[in-house]
């Protein structure tokens, strides 16, 4: 693990290309150093200059006297070799370059990045950037401003990460705002050094951050991220604001898998696997910070609304199924206490609408009922033109509600941003009580905090009893291998997944010695389908027949698809037959992506999963809670309960299945794709039914 404290807190600073010039890059970081009340040494590195802000300036960092923990670079592109050189001969363990013109900027300068990234290794030195705009550590002991940044935020219990300086100003913009504590900022640049994950893992033991927030356009490393998340996500809240959402055109690739894994679908189930919460704008990330600044994490999704305004509870409600979240209507019970004090006009089945005359009273008991019923609550006060009570005494009302319910989170709403409303607000805050103006923001601050939940959870590992037969996938892959081929017949692929616990649907082909006893045993109706390496797209070109009744129609199908192998030109076709097997159609898949390795899918299937496009994904490794959790993320998983007379299906075994072919797809990296379409589950027989697998060769 990269050491990064002396990163974060140096004693002494180097600013290499300061300058006295305003406008000057160097210049203006050397200023918001000495002026931001940093309390180390700093040394302004020149040598076209005796002094500057009245430091004495040094010609080069060598010429240093004493030892410099962190060298901040802004000069030009062509010199920086040179300046990295310096700093290795004087020891500099930590470098920020400012400068840009790199990788970003084309060939040649991706070379110069290239032999940057070898210096600063040669000598050991740990790299932030290129092209970034530096970092800073506001906490009240260091007090580092190291970047041209104009906003110095307040120290707090959040971490910043972030891969674009321009719109990590922006955030510093609003951290300043809106009053958020942020206590250390680390601009990546073009992250020719460290990464996300040294950043991530040297703050793991911090116990001031309870927060990280990571703005990325890529990753580093996927899965050492992961690992991280796992390690420190028990501690901090992780959020991430990945940008770059694009669909991959995958619609010629060769199984439904690859057609439909998109980039962004695979980045979101990454995150939600790590534990990382996703945000998808400045503005979510906003909400999401400061419903962490002092976070209660809710056991559950139902959440009570209370409210003196009754169409921004309406609003609020509607939000609340949009994100997931439960707005249960009270037990009669609870009804019956609200009747008590609220007037007849007041609704009082959730939301409660307590009607514009609700005072600080009214706010006390309403919470105190309403919260009792639920897992969180959203407490929404417009100050009406004539005030029953003080808006400061309807605040110290829910704040005293809300201190007797630590394990359930409040969050207030308050239709206004006026002066009127400031006592209220300021109240709240300092209690810990996250305040928003509009309600569409408190319900998705309850939502970041129900996800935060789930995320404790997330990374968890169950070990499964199940031990594969590897020696036998393995010969069968290496067979198939060593003949050139990169896809795979049924019969192999059933070897293969079956050695790894994927229940195959029954099959013979009919060349096969013991065709005769596999028909008796398992009679009619059949489907008849060629089986070739490579063949896929059955249904379209006429090669499978299904609901063959009896022994004649069989001896049909089969000179049917005898003339379709000769059609196609399929020498090595043979027939395979299988009975048809009822129940739920489904698919699963594997593909192996070259930035997260494989991926899994999961979905209804048959021929509706093109059309309906209802599939989830995970990123292996797939733990049984993970793929739980995928199979409960489509939107036809109703369909998986009681339906039409059906049994509700199993979900663990599935999730079982996802889990193993996860192992298997790790096991073998020469499988590039797995399609299980159809796998049917059913009250009889269930299992794979069609199989596409390529292999890497």
């Amino acid at each position: 693990m990269k050491r990064i404290d002396t990163l974060l807190t140096p004693r002494a600073v180097a600013v290499v290309g300061a300058s006295p010039r305003p406008g000057v890059v160097g210049g203006e970081i050397f200023r918001n150093i000495v002026h931001g009340g940093y309390h180390g040494a700093v040394y302004p590195v020149n040598p076209n200059h005796d002094q500057i802000e009245g430091v004495k300036c040094y010609p080069a960092v060598t010429q240093i006297p004493e030892p410099v923990d962190l060298a901040v670079i802004a000069v030009k592109r062509d010199l920086v070799l040179d300046v990295v050189r310096d700093c290795g001969a004087a020891h500099v363990p930590h470098l920020v370059v400012i400068t840009a013109g790199f990788k970003e900027s084309g060939e040649e300068g991706a070379q110069l990045e290239n032999a940057m990234r070898a210096e600063a290794a040669r000598f050991g030195i740990d790299l932030i950037g290129p092209n970034c705009m530096g970092i800073i550590n506001s906490t009240p002991e260091v007090a580092l401003n190291a970047s041209f940044s104009r906003w110095f935020p307040k120290p707090g219990p959040i971490a910043f990460i972030s891969q674009s300086g321009s719109l990590g100003e922006t955030f510093l913009e609003f951290f300043d705002r809106m009053g958020l504590g942020v206590s250390l900022f680390v601009n990546l640049g073009n992250r020719a050094g460290l990464t996300e994950n040294d950043l991530l893992a040297g703050l793991a033991d911090d116990p001031r951050i309870t927060t990280i927030l990571l703005y990325l356009e890529s990753f580093a490393d996927p899965h050492e991220l992961r690992e991280i998340a796992a390690r420190i996500g028990g501690t901090k809240h992780l959020l991430a604001l990945k940008a770059g959402r694009t669909q991959a055109g995958a619609a010629a690739a060769a199984s439904h898998t690859g057609a439909l894994a998109t980039p962004d679908a695979i980045v979101d189930a990454f995150l939600r696997q790590s534990g990382i919460i996703r945000v998808f704008s400045i503005e979510e990330a906003l909400v999401a910070l400061r419903a962490f600044s002092h976070p209660r994490i809710p056991r559950g999704r139902r959440v009570a609304i209370l409210t003196n305004a009754g169409g921004a509870g309406i609003i609020a409600t509607d939000a609340c199924e949009r994100t997931g979240l439960d707005v249960p209507r009270f037990s009669t019970a609870t009804q019956a206490k609200l009747a008590e004090f609220l007037p007849p006009e007041a609704s009082i089945g959730n939301p409660v609408d307590m009607i514009a005359t609700a005072g600080a009273d009214d706010y006390a008991r309403a919470l105190s009922v309403a919260i009792a019923e639920t897992d969180a609550a959203l407490v929404i006060f417009r100050p009406p033109i004539v005030l029953k009570d003080p808006v400061d005494q309807v605040a110290a009302n829910i704040v005293r509600i809300a201190t007797q319910f630590p394990d359930k989170p409040v969050v207030a709403c308050t239709l206004s941003d006026s002066e009127f409303v400031a006592p209220f607000t300021t109240a709240l805050t300092a209690a810990g009580i996250p305040v928003y103006t509009m309600p569409e923001d408190g319900v998705a601050a309850l939502s970041v905090l129900h996800q935060a939940n789930r995320a404790l959870t997330a990374a968890a590992a169950v070990v499964d009893q199940f031990q594969p037969d590897h020696a036998r996938a393995a010969a069968i892959i290496d067979r198939i291998r060593a003949t050139g081929r990169e896809t795979v017949s049924f019969a192999d692929g059933a070897e293969i997944l079956s050695a790894y616990g994927v229940p195959i649907a029954p099959y013979a082909y009919v060349d096969d010695a013991g065709f005769d006893t596999f028909m008796r045993d398992v009679g009619f109706p059949l489907a008849a389908k060629l089986d070739a390496p490579g063949l896929m797209h059955r249904f379209e070109r006429g090669a499978v027949i299904i609901r063959i009744n009896n022994r004649a129609g069989l001896d049909r199908a089969i000179a049917q698809l005898q003339v379709v192998a000769q059609r196609e030109r399929l020498t090595n076709a043979r027939i395979l037959v299988q009975p048809m097997l009822s129940g739920r159609e489904l698919i699963f898949g594997m593909k192996r992506d070259p930035v997260f390795g494989p991926v899994l899918m999961f979905g209804i299937g048959g021929t509706l999963v093109e059309a309906l496009h209802d599939v989830s994904f995970g990123v292996a490794p797939v733990f049984p809670n993970q793929a739980e959790a995928m199979i409960r993320a489509i939107r036809a998983f109703p369909l998986l309960k009681a339906f039409r007379g059906q049994k509700a299906v199993a979900i663990r075994p599935l999730a079982m299945l996802i889990h193993r072919l996860a192992r298997l797809s790790m096991a073998f990296p020469a499988i590039a794709e797995i399609d299980i379409n159809p796998f049917i589950v059913g009250e009889g027989a269930q299992g794979a039914v069609d199989i596409l697998m390529k292999l890497i060769t």
